[in-house]
């Protein structure tokens, strides 16, 4: 079977098999830290016109 030939080069050993677990560990307390936040929409005509502005003065 092609499953077989597969799985039989796997060798699990406790040391592997602990640092596995931590990195599942490490990933999961990652991902439930705040994100920070490094935009922001602008909506506002005045602010879109002054930052426009802006961007032709740096050229």
């Amino acid at each position: 079977m092609a499953t077989s030939s597969i799985t039989h080069n796997f060798v699990f050993d406790a040391e592997s098999t602990q640092r596995f677990a931590d990195q599942l560990e490490a990933a999961e307390r990652d991902a439930q830290k705040p994100i920070p936040q490094i935009a922001r929409f602008v909506t506002d005509p005045k602010e879109i016109l002054a930052f426009m502005s802006k961007q032709g003065s740096n050229g």
